[in-house]
């Protein structure tokens, strides 16, 4: 019973300790002004102190977008050649997943074979040359991302 008694003594508590608000209390339109305001103060706010994207960041993704273009086609979308077009490739594109091939060559050996394409260093002519397409630094970025894909 004295248990039962501290249930109904702490819901009384509950219920009159709530602060009910009044129907003439709510204004859905003027809550709704008050949020279109901050987000709009908000908004101005980001366009007076725009958020700078950290420069490794913005050419790792770039990076990214420039694999897509032009080496996922021959060497899939995860590095590891198993694209549709790669499997009908003679010879196979290269494995990129493939860490005893990644730690067989440099950085230097790589850059060439984007730059000028694969007879340049001995390899398939079907490797086709994107110097014409990447710059410099586009190719560096791309180099690196060819080597995140080392498992």
């Amino acid at each position: 019973m004295r248990y039962h008694l501290g249930i109904l003594a702490a819901a009384l508590s509950f219920v009159t300790a709530c602060d009910y608000n009044k129907p003439e209390d709510y204004n859905p339109k003027s809550d709704f002004e008050a949020y279109k305001a901050a987000e709009q103060k908000a908004q101005e706010a980001a366009k007076m102190n725009p958020v700078k994207e950290d420069p490794a960041v913005a050419m790792a993704k770039a990076a990214a977008k420039d694999y897509n273009t032009y080496c996922s086609s021959c060497h899939g979308a995860d590095g590891a050649a198993n694209s549709p077009t790669a499997m009908a490739l003679n010879p196979k594109p290269r494995n990129f997943t493939d860490k005893a091939w990644q730690d067989s060559v440099d950085d230097a050996h790589i850059y060439k074979v984007i730059d000028e394409g694969g007879p340049a260093v001995g390899l398939s002519p079907t490797m086709a040359p994107w110097g014409a397409a990447l710059n410099d630094e586009k190719i560096k970025a791309l180099v690196q991302y060819v080597r995140s894909f080392a498992k």
